[in-house]
Formats: structure tokens, C-alpha cells, sequence
């Protein structure tokens, strides 16, 4: 990749990408909820687990939501150490690529996911602080040495 014609991605098109992958991970997240509810019901049969749910018995633990959450990353990580795009970065034509416009390695995601998730429950500042910083990088890509491009459109 040039790296003369490299632009940063706008924060709109990464937070546009993040919703839409959202809806993709809610699906799966709602598939592993279902095997999980599956699982439970062969462990203690459907009356005795609408007894517990009734008396407020969470019917995940620890191991349940391990489980979603390698499953969010494994959504990430996979889709970035591929081809640098989820579905959601490949709708608006935004990729994640290292600061030598390569693909990351799988460190470098695992870093940028971990750093992602405060970086969002601070209600979203490490990601909008590609506002303020000169080269357009939140504390997931500057954890990560990492970059968000804009990909130019294909030619008809």
C-alpha cells in the first residue's frame, strides 16, 4: 500500500462500522446464548431451571461469558489479521493496518481489543480522541501501533 496516499479513516465511518458490526456479534452472541440455554436445560430439566430463573438464578457464569467474550475478539482478530476489515470496515471502506501499512499480527489485535474496551466504557473517549490527535489514531491504534485508513472507491 502507498503510503503517500494514505488517509485516516473519519470517526464517523469507524463508529459506523463498529454499529454495524455490532448487529452481526449480537447475532452470535444471541447463538451462544441459545446453546448455552440448551446445555442448561439437559443439565436440570426445563421445570427445574424455570424455578431457578424464577428466584433469580443467572444462567451464566464465569465460563459463559469467557465464552463471549473470546467470541467478540475471535470476530476481531480474525477478521484483522485476515484482510484488516470486519464486514462492517469493508461496508464503509475503512481497514486496520500497522504502522507499516501491513496487515496486524495477532498481538497487535489482542492489544487493540483489550485497549478497545475501556477505551469504549469511558463512554467512547479513547476512541474519540482521534479527534484531537494529529494523526487521527485512538488509544486502541496508538496501544497497538495501529492505523485506521480510508480505502479510496473502486473505479467502475
Amino acid at each position: 500500500m502507498d503510503a503517500i496516499n494514505v488517509t485516516p479513516a473519519p470517526l464517523w465511518r469507524r463508529v459506523a462500522s463498529m454499529l454495524y458490526d455490532s448487529f452481526l456479534i449480537l447475532a452470535l452472541l444471541f447463538l451462544v446464548g441459545f446453546i448455552n440455554l440448551f446445555i442448561q436445560i439437559q443439565i436440570y430439566g426445563d421445570e427445574q431451571l424455570r424455578q431457578m430463573t424464577s428466584e433469580g438464578y443467572s444462567l451464566g457464569g464465569p465460563f459463559y461469558y469467557t465464552t463471549l467474550l473470546v467470541l467478540i475478539y475471535g470476530f476481531y482478530g480474525f477478521f484483522w489479521t485476515r484482510n484488516g476489515q470486519t464486514l462492517g470496515m469493508l461496508a464503509w471502506r475503512i481497514k486496520v493496518v500497522s504502522e507499516h501499512n501491513q496487515l496486524i499480527s495477532p498481538g497487535q489485535s489482542l492489544l487493540r481489543f483489550i485497549v478497545a474496551i475501556p477505551s469504549l466504557l469511558m463512554g467512547g473517549v479513547g476512541l474519540a480522541w482521534a479527534i484531537l490527535d494529529k494523526d487521527k489514531r485512538s488509544w486502541q491504534d496508538m496501544a497497538s501501533r495501529s492505523k485506521v485508513i480510508l480505502l479510496p472507491k473502486k473505479a467502475k
